[in-house]
């Protein structure tokens, strides 16, 4: 007898909620290596070890174990460049941060993005992952709008579109994966360094 698929919203112990963060570990580091395409239950089995058997059993579909890569990379991002940014003195301050804390962050986990970055861009059975992704860019455009208006009405920030500099930002940090990804020699902190100057200059107050 087959057993109950408990990738639904069941509480689970430890011990499942260890298994689905191996199993989601391999098909990133699966994609990673062969490409989303490719990176089916048998061949992300293989790399963690275990039966493809096992891996329905915590995800039904192909849909939901990409959902939950895309889920779990930007939870990971977030505590990453939240952690970078709490401190922050002031607004130009927690922008610096956020923006050399995600260079950082794509410098150390590359698996993690391309994976996300593959799912975004895959076919039909990534549905789901990829409205995830597209309601998650609102959300973090959103806040960015919401940031620069505050640092503006501090009289920390110039006057300029909120909404225009959030989506002028977002693409310069998005940006950042693909050109670390293809020239691995990069300075990472020069990078993080000279991208946070432009954005500072293009939101500081004179």
């Amino acid at each position: 007898m087959q057993p109950e698929n408990r990738s639904g919203d069941q509480k689970r112990s430890f011990i499942e909620d260890a298994r689905r963060s191996q199993i989601v570990a391999a098909t990133i580091a699966t994609i990673a290596e062969i490409g989303y395409a490719k990176a089916s239950f048998v061949r992300i089995a293989q790399r963690a070890g275990i039966s493809p058997g096992l891996i329905t059993y915590h995800f039904a579909k192909r849909e939901e174990l990409m959902k939950q890569v895309v889920l779990t990379v930007h939870d990971s991002m977030d505590q990453a460049l939240t952690a970078r940014t709490e401190n922050a003195d002031g607004y130009v301050s927690a922008l610096r941060a956020l923006v050399e804390g995600f260079v950082h962050y794509c410098a150390e986990h590359p698996a993690e993005l391309v994976a996300i970055g593959q799912i975004a861009d895959a076919a039909r059975d990534a549905e789901a992952a990829r409205t995830w992704s597209e309601e998650q860019n609102a959300r973090t455009l959103t806040e960015l709008e919401d940031m620069f208006r505050e640092g503006q009405r501090a009289g920390e920030l110039r006057e300029f579109s909120p909404r225009v500099m959030a989506v002028t930002v977002l693409a310069a940090m998005e940006a950042a994966p693909a050109e670390l990804w293809a020239r691995p020699d990069t300075d990472v902190s020069e990078y993080a360094r000279e991208l946070a100057d432009l954005v500072e200059r293009a939101v500081r107050a004179a």
